[in-house]
């Protein structure tokens, strides 16, 4: 490694405001603390406080960016900067722009050991058996049958995992992809059962796991409405009095007599979401469904989620991709890593130690 290359460096975020009224820019400046490499590239991101809205620059060698905000609102502006050897560091921050109402973007308070546990997660492992060998028919998998010659591979999806989640918490769960997050939520949701350890839910559940789970896409939307919500434990009279409010808030009114075949993965996430969060379950579980609706409707089911947070009686469990969207709701965050459980406590110390991955 070449010595005009040093390692022992850091960059660092302000903003700078000074442009804002006049010329509708906030700039994000970035100071390299340490060792100063003698070649930097800079690569800018910006994300709306939902992670609906978002934007990226091209690299270049500018330590600052202009960023000019689509509307009032609150958003995270994050720098990558690359040095000649090839290593990258991140840094970031929130600014606020316009007259944002600060309990907007509130997490809930973190609770105490005497708030009630509605998730007890007890060292929990899920283990799948992998086939070794390949078969191309039932006839050569029986034959190995019958002589013994089956073997299998052991793959731990889940590894000791353990945590608690308090009612009323919006309590978030992260990790690369193929880490356990959605195999944890299944658990969770009673879809798998745990190879090792226990999972104790404590209420009833409206889980939004798997896009068209608990839908016959040969019926209409209408009728889906029913079946699905009887699956959430909805009597017919009780959907019968809210159907005009699931019906208005996924905003489907001309298409409720269409077979669910026929819609999009964007309109069948807006029917699964309104049916889940027209009451207040006890717990609701968000793994990534509403990543495949438009930014307009995504923003629309954040801010129901934040008022069932800010209910206090609804526990919400969000798995998501989007850091910046965890960091805005979540109190505590677990995170999760090709099955192994690295880190759990509050959101800002998890999320910083998980966007420092791999540097």
């Amino acid at each position: 490694m070449s010595s005009q290359t040093p390692t022992n460096w850091m960059p660092v975020a302000s903003a700078d405001y000074t442009n804002l009224e006049e010329l509708g820019y906030v700039t994000l400046n970035i100071r390299i603390e340490g060792d100063v490499p003698a070649k930097r590239r800079f690569v800018y991101t910006w994300k709306s406080s939902n992670g609906t809205e978002h934007g990226q620059t091209d690299p270049q060698r500018l330590a600052s960016f202009n960023f000019l905000p689509p509307h009032d609102g609150r958003f995270f502006l994050n720098a990558d900067v690359t040095d000649g050897v090839g290593i990258t560091r991140s840094a970031g921050m929130w600014v606020k722009i316009g007259d944002v109402a600060e309990d907007d973007f509130k997490r809930p308070p973190i609770p105490d050991d005497s708030a009630q546990t509605v998730i007890d997660v007890d060292d929990v492992s899920m283990i799948f058996n992998m086939a070794s060998e390949q078969y191309n028919s039932l006839k050569e998998y029986f034959i190995a049958l019958a002589h013994h010659e089956l073997s299998f591979k052991e793959f731990r999806a889940l590894d000791h995992v353990s945590f608690e989640v308090k009612r009323g918490e919006a309590f978030g769960l992260v990790g690369t992809n193929g880490s356990g997050k959605s195999t944890m939520l299944k658990i969770i949701a009673g879809v798998l059962e745990a190879s090792e350890g226990t999972c104790t839910v404590t209420g009833s559940i409206a889980p939004l796991i798997e896009l068209g789970a608990g839908f016959d896409m040969d019926l209409t939307a209408r009728e889906n409405i029913y079946l699905n919500g009887s699956l959430l434990g909805y009597r017919k009279e009780f959907i019968d009095e809210h159907l005009a409010d699931i019906v208005e808030f996924a905003e489907l009114k001309d298409f409720m007599d269409m077979p669910l075949k026929n819609y999009s993965s964007g309109m069948v996430a807006r029917i699964a979401f309104a049916i889940a969060t027209v009451a207040e379950p006890d717990i609701l579980i968000v793994d990534e469904t509403l990543s495949v609706g438009d930014f307009l409707f995504q923003q629309k089911c954040m801010r129901r989620i934040q008022e069932l947070i800010g209910s206090g009686n609804v526990t919400v469990l969000l798995v998501s991709h989007s850091i910046e969207m965890v960091e805005a709701m979540c109190d505590r965050v677990c995170w999760i890593e090709k099955g192994h459980q690295r880190m759990i406590g509050p959101t800002d110390d998890v999320c910083a130690a998980y966007r420092n991955l791999g540097l």
